[in-house]
Parts: C-alpha cells; structure tokens; sequence
C-alpha cells in the first residue's frame, strides 16, 4: 500500500478519518491525500440546462468559495503535516462520487479512509449516507471510520462470509489487511434456517481454503440467525471486534433499491470501522464442495405469490 485518499469535509468526522489514514501510513510508508469535492460544477450544468448564464457576480461567488475551501485544505494540510508521512490535499470542482474515482485512478489510490456518520430511518431509505455510496462505486478498498480509533486499537477483526460468494480477490485482499494490522481474523459464517449445509464439512473445507491463501492467525465460528445481518450485528457485540470485513457486490438500480446491501448495512449501522471490498462481478465464484453435496429440506418453504381474481 502506498497511497490512501480521505474525502474531508473539514468536520470533526472527517478528521477521525484523516488521523487514522495518518496513523495507517506512517506504518506503511504510504502517503496521505485529502480531497474535498466543491462540487461547483453543477453550478454551471445548471445554468446550461435551464439557459440561465452565469453573471460575473456568480462567477465572483464561486471564486470566494473555491479560494475559501483552497485556504482549509492547505490548513488542514498544515495541521496533519507529520514527520516520514507525505500529506497533500486537492480540491476538486466535481460532485463527491467522481472526484474520488477520478483521484483513484490519476493517483493510483490503494485505500480509501471515509469518515462516517450512518443514516437511520427515512434519511437511510432514501438517501443513504455518502460513505455507503462510495463503498458501493468505488473500486479499492474503503475503510469507514466511525469515530475516532487509532491503528494500533485493531486487534481482532471480524469478517463474514458468504459460502455461496466467496472469491479469491477478497480473499488476497483480507490477508493483505491481516498483516497491514498485524492482527487476529475471525471468520464468521452466519447460518440461517434455510442452509443445510454440513457445518464439520464446511469448516474443513474453508481451513483448505485459508491454507491456500496463505491465511494465518484466524478462528471460524457459526452463529445462527434468521437474518444474516442479525447474526453479523450480534456477533460484532459478542466477539468485541474492532473492525468488520466485508465484501460488496454493488447492486445498484432497483436490485439495491429493493433488496440493498448487507455491507451498506453494516456500515451505517455498526459502532466500529468497516472494511470493505468491491467484487469484480466476472470474477469466478470458489466452489465449496460442502454445498454441492448438500442435501435435505430447508427449515422453511418458500412463500408463493397471492393471485387476486
């Protein structure tokens, strides 16, 4: 790892994240890049849409704007500016989501550190909060940091699995986050009433599996629970985690509209960082034998569909 960006807004969230990258490049050797979106673009895609041209006193407000924003950036600069840690900042005139990509790719970012503060209720339905709509789009690895933590506080990190979506980058990219906290995985799969997959089988087989990646210091447990996120909430709380893993699939559409996304979830929700990874979807699933042979009945049937007449 060598370049990690922070999207800043200047708020006291934003600065959690900004220490932490701080802290996580001073032990890597990587440099530190702060971002923040003015989004004054629109501005003008505004005014070109509905004709209505941008007057000097317009462009004259945007100037201030930018000039005060440039004067944050460079003091907050200033204020991380720590001893063998690069720190620059960038202001960018693009809205939130394609600043970060843009950087990610002209920078060749390796993480991206956002600070958050969830969404609940009506706010989350509809709109969600910005942390989850970056690690929904963006293609390297997010962590989100809910409230102040250092590095040094991660100890044990818990990292859910999907048996039927595990594959091999996230896999890669686990390890590599083991050894970047020199810390203790915990693999957790959470079983619900419709898997009836032979657990013994299971946990011999995903130990063949670490073994392949060259995983090392990890425990696997199975917790039951009707709802996946239930068993990842509770676990989180039983465990005394300090940092979930996860991995994204980025529905996006209806499909996250109507179902979203058990790692957005988790990242609104939970009181700890999140790490989370982008699965590139044509990438091929790692088959569990465990599954296949699976046989049986489901606790539960399915629910056909009421037909009104």
């Amino acid at each position: 790892m060598k370049n990690i960006l922070v999207p800043v807004d200047f708020s006291k969230v934003s600065e959690a994240a900004a220490w932490f990258a701080i802290k996580l490049a001073k032990e890597n050797n990587a440099s530190v890049k702060f971002l923040n979106s003015a989004e004054i673009s629109s501005v003008y895609h505004y005014s070109a849409d509905y004709h209505f041209p941008v007057d000097s006193n317009a462009k004259l407000m945007i100037k201030e704007v930018m000039e005060s924003i440039e004067h944050q950036m460079d003091r907050m600069v200033k204020e991380f500016d720590v001893e063998d840690v690069k720190v620059t900042g960038k202001v960018s005139p693009l809205g939130l989501l394609d600043s970060i990509k843009d950087e990610i790719n002209e920078s060749d970012i390796d993480l991206c550190v956002v600070g958050t503060t969830g969404s609940t209720g009506l706010e989350e339905f509809f709109i969600g909060s910005n942390t989850e709509r970056i690690v929904r789009h963006v293609s390297c690895p997010v962590i989100s940091i809910p409230q102040s933590i250092s590095t040094d506080q991660i100890k044990k990190i818990l990292v859910p699995l999907d048996l039927r979506e595990i594959r091999s980058s996230f896999l890669k990219e686990v390890r590599i986050l083991r050894k970047m906290f020199d810390c203790k995985l915990e693999f957790v799969w959470v079983k619900t009433p419709h898997n009836i997959e032979n657990e013994d089988a299971v946990a011999d087989e995903l130990k063949g599996i670490f073994e392949r990646f060259e995983i090392d210091n990890y425990s696997f447990f199975i917790v039951r629970s009707v709802f996946p996120s239930d068993g990842i909430f509770m676990e989180v709380e039983n465990s005394k985690a300090d940092m979930v893993a996860m991995a994204t699939h980025a529905r996006r559409g209806i499909a996250h509209w109507l179902s979203g996304s058990l790692t957005e979830d988790t990242v609104n929700h939970v009181h700890i960082p999140v790490w989370s990874f982008r699965i590139n979807r044509p990438e091929k699933v790692i088959q569990l034998k465990a599954i296949s042979k699976a046989g049986g009945t489901p606790e539960y049937r399915k629910i056909k569909p009421m037909t009104i007449l």
